[in-house]
């Protein structure tokens, strides 16, 4: 009798065992939309900030390589997946300067393979990505920086971009300034150093008196934003610190009334820092 009981408390263990690992399975299978903004103004100028390009395509082959990580245990396990996990890098315009050709443009978008079979061409579409990821940050140093329009490019490219059957995670690497060398309409960009005094400046900002003019609802999208490499602007050597509060106002106020609610900002961190935020980001979905 003892043997029988045991037998059974032994299945039933087996089966509660199973259909968890069988749920862990489906959880991790979540199929995952990432849409990496790349400020290309002049942060990434050589000759102001010497070594951000080479921090930028650090960070982008991270994303890379985190993104790989989600698509692999499909690839191992085999079968066909109905939603794939999805990749994107998209850079805004600027204005009064050309776009990067579509040569590089169109390599900057991947797709995780629905089957094994489809593999072999994944991994050489990843490669070439990586490779556009370069060629783009060459043709931006070879041009004229006169801002990079992310207000812009949530008015007219944001709502094509997001997927209601994806977790979407937007990741904007920015210095967080969203300033132009050319006059801008009202509500289109920052002015971070005429608050940057003002001890009402947060909650001005909040209020809807200063700030970001809404350019859509994306409240029926799941939408996560994350923005990284925020670099604080000096004066003989000393930062201001209080732009950080400032920019992030701007952002999480405008972000907020667009329905987007989950948001996390940070400023420049260290490579290992960089790598877990990147991770714990794309990798917690």
């Amino acid at each position: 009798m003892k043997k029988i009981n045991i037998s059974v408390v032994m299945y039933i263990l087996f089966l509660i065992f199973l259909n968890v690992s069988h749920s862990d399975s489906k959880a991790s299978d979540a199929p995952v939309n990432i849409i990496v903004i790349i400020d290309t103004s002049d942060r990434v100028c050589e000759e102001k900030h010497s070594d951000q390009r080479e921090r930028d395509i650090d960070i982008l082959k991270e994303i890379v390589d985190q993104f790989y990580k989600l698509v692999e245990p499909t690839i191992m396990r085999g079968g066909t997946i109905e939603t794939p996990h999805r990749l994107a890098f998209a850079v805004p315009e600027q204005p009064r300067v050309s776009d990067p050709p579509n040569e590089i443009i169109n390599r900057l978008t991947i797709e995780a393979p629905r089957k094994r079979s489809e593999n072999p061409a994944f991994q050489q579409k990843k490669k070439e990505l990586i490779d556009a990821i370069s060629e783009l940050y060459d043709h931006v140093q070879q041009h004229p920086q006169t801002g990079s329009d992310i207000w812009d490019w949530f008015r007219s490219k944001a709502e094509s971009s997001f997927s209601k059957n994806h977790q979407n995670l937007i990741i904007c690497l920015s210095d967080g300034y969203l300033n132009f060398d050319v006059s801008r309409p009202k509500g289109t960009d920052m002015r971070v150093g005429a608050l940057r005094g003002d001890p009402e400046a947060v909650k001005k900002i909040k209020n809807g008196s200063e700030g970001l003019r809404p350019v859509g609802h994306f409240s029926d999208f799941n939408i996560k934003f994350l923005m990284l490499e925020i670099q604080l602007r000096e004066a003989n050597g000393v930062k201001y610190f209080q732009d950080f509060d400032i920019i992030q106002a701007y952002w999480e106020t405008w972000l907020n009334t667009m329905g987007i609610k989950d948001t996390e900002f940070f400023e420049q961190l260290d490579p290992g820092g960089l790598k877990n935020m990147i991770e714990n980001f794309i990798q917690s979905e």
